[in-house]
């Protein structure tokens, strides 16, 4: 039976790997999720004293991200529709890596990526940063992190409270550095 289910999963595993071009391209065209029963959304927001350029410009700098993110240590990918973004991220106080898939790249306006890894197979998770421009020049950053699937009240339970504040310091930090710039 044990060799039957590696069977499988070798097999399966190849399955995911033959993956043409249309769906590659389709990838890209992807559009956020919305909130569905099994949800779990954290959401943060700040105002932050500089232009959406500069916001947009500190975001999109992923190798930069060491140096002002206490949340995402690292960072490195391709901030475009269907790219690969690969971050070490720190959770329950211990760094991992985590890989991401990137939805929606709307300069100075918003952008979203999902997770990628095996997790999003568990409770499959996006987070969607957006830009809202105020009269007085300023900018109301919303971060917004969903869980979904029936794993979702899990994750929150073991990994939620270090997820908020992982979020929390994240604007901080990006209030920080962009208010600096």
């Amino acid at each position: 039976m044990q060799s039957r289910s590696a069977a499988l999963f070798v097999s399966t595993g190849l399955l995911v790997l033959a993956v043409t071009p249309a769906q590659v391209a389709a990838a890209g065209n992807e559009v956020p999720k919305t909130p569905g029963a099994c949800s779990v959304v954290y959401h943060e927001e700040v105002v932050i004293a500089a232009s959406p350029s500069t916001i947009w410009n500190v975001l999109i700098d992923l190798p930069s991200y060491g140096a002002w993110n206490p949340w995402l240590i690292h960072a490195e990918g391709d901030m475009v529709p269907g790219g690969a973004v690969t971050v070490e991220v720190i959770l329950n106080g211990n760094a991992q890596k985590a890989e991401h898939t990137v939805i929606t790249v709307e300069p100075y306006t918003r952008f979203c990526w999902k997770d990628a890894g095996w997790t999003a197979w568990l409770a499959p998770a996006q987070r969607c940063r957006t830009f809202e421009p105020r009269p007085d020049g300023t900018v109301k950053f919303v971060n917004e992190l969903m869980i979904d699937g029936v794993l979702a009240k899990l994750v929150d339970l073991t990994n939620g409270a270090s997820l908020r504040a992982g979020m929390a310091a994240e604007s901080a930090a990006l209030k920080q550095r962009a208010e600096s710039l």
